[in-house]
């Protein structure tokens, strides 16, 4: 059930999840399921199964519909005595078709009536309107797509249905409004701050929003106020047509000009319509402009692709204004722009038309009209010198992904190698150095921090760890990660710096480090990666500042090594200090031990118990032990489960073995829910190389069943009862012949 629930987090839709949560789950999960299949299953058992439940639930009408170019077609089904009306609306009127109840519908039976239904579709050039109701009341509306394109060349002939109260030729921001009393309240208002007023008295933009049939009573009154005092135009749609809907009807409205197409839970800095005026008119084949963001994929700020915490207004104007300096001119071409805030010149637009109605409310219709403006010689850029706020997913919320997913199908078809470009985009990070820009440019705190060094690749879960272990004591922690032949800095608390590199290959970059590191102030530096590089240790200690080396790994480089007359060895554990007065008997080392978070797991119920494994990472090495134990264990036991809390070099070949499965990455904190379903009475762990400090193992070490682990102590630390230590120089076969054995023994 667990698995169900977090398979339909990432697809809400899958077919295969929905029936199997249909089949077992109860209440809200259910329903949720039910509600998922109608319009989606086609097996007349399982929907009949899926209506029952939601007609339990209170629900009476349910409907499924197929859109085609020259008809729609579908089946409803309904508890009362009325008959259903399935009405489309076209450009010159309505039609109407009256549907009797069929008692040989595969879904009719004593308590719901049911009938199948076609409704021809007219030719049209502009969007339809499908409306199905029961008695009056309407219960599904659903907006169709044209089914008749322009002839080449032919423009749009925009329909005026509001007063344009300023200059034709100035840029048009669409504003979509449905739901969200505050976000809207608060994008508005910036919004209005934001624009200024030409010489004439005229303002620099027409502000123009669509209430799209919103259910809030506030928000209705807030627009409808500011639209009779003037400051905004406002349309009002009787039914909601979702974002595509709403803006079109705005672009219809809108016959000349440039636009920006702004989403009702965006903040916006003063002038950032004339900003990303100047950026779009600063070359002829520019379609569309999109500003940084806190929240904006590609174009997040300081985090590319990731959420970053929306900053209050003031922060938001604070950060605009540094980029405006820092990277004031410049301009990076990107696959797609995003339409949280995506400037479009009225020269694309004119080519390449409105939003299409293919795609449902909200995600990805922006980057289709991006992808139509490539096709036509235009480019689609960043202005790095604008920032604009973004809650993200204000509208939607739990159904995003669902949408998402659709509407991927939809653009995978159209633009099949823009998932691969993307990525590619990604990697190359060409926005990199004007984030860097930014990042560096605004205003650092001010208080002592803590350098933690660490390598990106391998040790920077245990560099985070460190870092969760400072916050909790309230100190600051910079990690300095190392990767190649450079250092990155990353703020532990999401402040500044977040995206800086620090490059050691001339003397001018040593000193640009040093200024750097200075405005971090530093009070201390801990190392908890194996083989910093040496330039960098050497700087610090030029800076007099006070280096404290972690034993974490079976080896010390270099840089570590010539530590040893200024500072301990600090070991993060028993383990890590009895393996290190093994090897350097006479290096100092000192105990700190790090807070390990606990692992308590439900008693073990009955004989089928599995064994946990828990690799510290996907590695060559530890794929080919696991897999010899996997096979062994199955010759041995077949019926023995294996359950491998990590992720592996090769997760499908082992998952191959119908006793094996795998959990896939996890953290720390996540082990114990994990893999409680499994009914684990062995966790195998730290049985790799020497590594103290990881997250998973520490907390492994712990688990409230027995553990076991390759012994680095020597023998100098006495196992738990129950637990195994195998010893350290044990070859592969040695240790699987010992788990083997030890999960035998204790089998009963």
């Amino acid at each position: 059930m667990a698995d169900l629930a977090a398979a339909l987090l990432i697809d809400p839709s899958d077919l295969a999840a929905n029936r199997r949560m249909l089949a077992w789950a109860t209440g809200d999960q259910r329903r949720a399921a039910a509600a998922n299949l109608i319009g989606r299953d086609s097996n007349p058992a399982i929907l009949r199964a899926a209506i029952e439940d939601l007609r339990r639930a209170g629900g009476r009408h349910w409907a499924s519909c197929s859109v085609f170019d020259n008809h729609v077609t579908g089946w409803v089904a309904w508890t009362t005595a009325n008959t259903i009306e399935v009405s489309l609306a076209i450009e010159n009127g309505t039609l109407t078709t009256v549907l009797e109840p069929n008692s040989f519908h595969p879904l009719a039976c004593m308590d719901v009536q049911a009938t199948a239904f076609l409704v021809r579709r007219p030719p049209s050039r502009t969007p339809q309107m499908l409306t199905l109701a029961c008695g009056g009341e309407i219960f599904q509306v659903r907006r169709l797509a044209p089914n008749l394109s322009f002839p080449p060349g032919l423009q749009i002939d925009a329909r005026q249905s509001v007063a344009l109260r300023s200059d034709p030729t100035a840029p048009t921001v669409i504003v979509p409004v449905y739901r969200d009393v505050r976000a809207t309240l608060d994008c508005f208002d910036s919004l209005i701050k934001s624009r200024a007023w030409n010489a004439d008295g005229r303002p620099a933009f027409r502000i123009l929003a669509i209430n799209d049939a919103s259910p809030e009573p506030q928000l209705r009154h807030y627009l409808s106020e500011l639209a009779a005092t003037g400051t905004i135009d406002l349309l009002v749609n009787e039914t909601n047509l979702g974002f595509v809907g709403a803006v079109n009807r705005g672009l219809e409205n809108t016959p000349a000009g440039d636009v920006v197409l702004l989403n009702s839970d965006t903040v916006v800095p003063p002038g950032f319509v004339e900003r990303l005026a100047n950026v779009a008119h600063s070359a002829p084949n520019i379609g569309t402009v999109t500003p940084l963001s806190n929240n904006g994929d590609i174009f997040s700020f300081p985090i590319p692709n990731d959420f970053n915490p929306m900053q209050s207004y003031e922060s938001i104007l604070a950060i605009d204004r540094v980029a405006g300096i820092a990277n004031a001119g410049g301009v990076t071409d990107v696959p797609s722009g995003i339409g949280f805030c995506l400037y479009v010149t009225r020269g694309c637009l004119a080519a390449i038309g409105e939003l299409s109605e293919n795609f449902e409310r909200g995600y990805l219709e922006d980057v289709d009209l991006c992808l139509r403006a490539r096709a036509r010689g235009f480019r689609n850029v960043c202005a790095p010198s604008v920032y604009v706020g973004h809650h993200g997913s204000k509208s939607f919320q739990h159904e995003k992904r669902g949408l998402v997913l659709r509407n991927l199908e939809i653009l995978d078809r159209r633009f099949p190698d823009y998932r691969q470009e993307c990525r590619a985009f990604e990697i190359a990070d060409p926005l990199r150095p004007a984030r860097a820009r930014l990042d560096r440019a605004l205003t650092w705190p001010s208080e002592p921090s803590v350098l933690i060094l660490g390598n990106r690749r391998s040790f920077a879960a245990v560099a985070e760890e460190r870092a969760r272990h400072l916050r909790e004591r309230g100190e600051r922690a910079i990690l300095l990660l190392r990767e190649r032949d450079a250092v990155h800095l990353k703020a532990a608390d999401g402040s500044s710096p977040q995206t800086v590199r620090l490059s050691f290959g001339a003397e001018a970059t040593i000193a640009e480090a040093a200024g750097i590191i200075a405005r971090l102030h530093p009070d201390r530096v801990e190392i908890v990666e194996p083989n910093p590089f040496p330039q960098l240790v050497g700087l610090l200690r030029k800076m007099g500042l006070s280096i404290n080396p972690w034993l974490t790994a079976g080896d010390l480089g270099e840089a570590v090594i010539s530590l040893a007359d200024e500072a301990p060895l600090l070991a993060p554990g028993r383990m890590a200090k009895a393996f290190a007065k093994s090897r350097w008997p006479n290096r100092k080392v000192v105990l700190q031990d790090w807070p390990t978070r606990a692992l308590t797991l439900p008693p073990v119920r009955g004989a089928s118990r599995s064994l946990a494994i828990l690799p510290s990472a996907p590695s060559p090495a530890s794929f080919r032990l696991i897999r010899r134990l996997v096979e062994r264990l199955r010759r041995r036991n077949p019926f023995r489960s294996i359950v491998i809390a990590g992720a592996t070099c090769n997760d499908d070949r082992l998952m191959s073995h119908p006793n094996v499965f795998v959990t896939g990455a996890l953290a720390a904190d996540e082990i114990g829910a994990v893999l409680a379903p499994h009914n684990p009475g062995w966790l195998l762990a730290d049985f790799e190389e020497p590594l103290f400090g990881h997250p998973l193992i520490e907390t492994a070490r712990r688990a409230s069943i027995p553990v076991a682990y390759r012994d680095w102590s020597v023998g100098s630390i006495k196992p738990r009862k129950g637990d195994l230590a195998v010893a350290a120089d044990a070859d592969d076969q040695r240790l699987v012949d010992a788990v083997i054995g030890w999960v035998e023994r204790s089998k009963t």
